[in-house]
């Protein structure tokens, strides 16, 4: 009788994984550039049929899928005819769920690829080294490159869409009477909680260029302006959703600091962030910190650097509310 031996994975074979982790990444983004999963959205077809409605070449088509098949993207189901996996299925543009634009966004050329092939000279100095090469911070960047700035926004939505439902969901919001959002973007999360709560009023607080594309709500008020200007808004709690890890310490404290001089004194302010966990354990945030670090010129915080940044801002760490996402709520209340 023989026994199965399990392999015994040594550290250079772990390593040699991990790093092969960016290939796979890259694939990844090469399929969604071609849209593959678009072409098979209606059932298997051949390789070189995949090609041409793609415009590639098909052996190299070919040899795409099937390493990408190794790692559950696209299936072969017969020889050279490839079909969609639940996993290529969600890089398909028009399906719900779909992670298109946040595939795209990873690709050579877009501000976090780019942001990472600057990481040691940002490790060095400690600012974010893409800006210096371009002159200019990331959203300038989007500013002069508004094809780019679409997609990444469409992104973002993407990658917020199942905290949005978590954030309503972890506080009961219908004690404050009016809840604005601030560079809410076109609006989903405050939609959400308006929804789900039907006597509370809402504002959307953007830049005028984002809050012409919000959706339309008949309790939501629109406001537009400059976060770092002035804020012309009145109410009893303050979102700022994914805002606060965009920007570096001073940055973030320019913005709560405006947000103070607006804010009454029984209001509450909600940052929806990730909070970093002084742990070993893998925590997702920790690996977006890389990538506000390198692209973006932010950071994500702990709870410390939050009671802090609040402080220095005028307000008082108040609680730390939890959500069904890997988000959650940092409430400040005016000091």
């Amino acid at each position: 009788m023989t026994h199965a031996v399990a392999a015994t994975v040594v550290p250079q074979e772990q390593i040699m994984g991990i790093l092969m982790g960016v290939v796979h990444g890259r694939c990844v983004v090469a399929a969604a550039e071609l849209e593959l999963a678009d072409v098979l959205a209606k059932g298997p077809l051949p390789v070189e049929t995949i090609a041409a409605q793609s415009r590639a070449n098909a052996d190299s088509v070919f040899r795409l899928l099937r390493a990408l098949e190794t790692i559950g993207f696209f299936t072969q189901v017969a020889p050279r005819v490839f079909a969609n996996t639940p996993l290529s299925d969600c890089l398909r543009k028009d399906v719900p769920g779909s992670v298109w634009s946040f595939a795209r966004i990873c690709a050579p050329g877009w501000v976090y690829w780019d942001g990472y092939g600057e990481m040691l000279p940002t490790l060095r100095t400690g600012t974010t080294s893409l800006f210096q090469t371009w002159g200019y911070d990331v959203w300038e960047h989007y500013h002069r490159n508004p094809e780019q700035s679409v997609v990444f926004n469409d992104a973002m939505r993407t990658m917020t869409a199942l905290m949005t439902p978590a954030v309503t969901a972890a506080y009961d919001w219908s004690r404050f009477p009016v809840i604005a959002d601030i560079g809410g973007g076109i609006g989903s999360q405050l939609v959400d909680i308006v929804d789900a709560n039907p006597r509370c009023r809402g504002i959307l607080f953007d830049q005028p260029d984002v809050v012409c594309a919000a959706i339309a709500h008949h309790r939501i008020d629109h406001v537009e302006g400059n976060f770092f200007d002035y804020i012309p808004v009145e109410a009893d709690a303050y979102i700022l959703r994914n805002i606060i890890h965009d920007w570096d310490d001073e940055g973030g404290i320019a913005i709560l600091k405006t947000l103070r001089k607006a804010t009454k004194p029984e209001a509450r302010v909600m940052l929806v962030e990730w909070v970093i966990e002084d742990t070993s354990e893998f925590q997702f945030g920790k690996w977006t910190d890389i990538t506000m670090m390198t692209g973006v010129g932010g950071r994500e915080r702990t709870k410390d650097e939050f009671e802090t940044l609040f402080k220095r801002a005028g307000f008082i760490l108040e609680e730390i509310i939890p959500s069904a996402s890997t988000f959650s709520i940092v409430v400040g209340r005016p000091a």
